[in-house]
């Protein structure tokens, strides 16, 4: 894979991050309280970028079924499996990329 496409998956996987990241927070402070249409709206672009990906595709499922139901246990719990796949996908990537200088 050439440096190019690599950094351009990096940059996706970081915008998904900070996505993960903010409704993460969301969910913790608010808990009970939390505004499913904002947390469908700002993971988005995470759904329409992973899933169809395979290691995210249960996830995604388990997140729109949370916000279906308004769990926000089940969407915290896995935003929190997504946040950790994705956190470990970065620094291979970045590792990769180092490798290539």
């Amino acid at each position: 894979m050439s440096t190019t496409k690599k950094f351009y998956e990096l940059q996706d996987l970081i915008l998904a991050k900070m996505s993960l990241e903010k409704v993460k927070l969301h969910i913790e402070e608010r808990k009970d309280r939390t505004i499913f249409k904002w947390v469908r709206k700002e993971l988005t672009g995470f759904f329409r970028k992973f899933s169809n990906v395979e290691r995210f595709r249960d996830l995604v499922n388990s997140i729109n079924k949370g916000l279906e139901e308004e769990n926000y246990e089940l969407i915290l719990e896995n935003v929190k499996r997504s946040l950790a796949i994705i956190s470990d996908e970065i620094e291979k990537y970045y590792q990769d990329l180092q490798k290539m200088q």
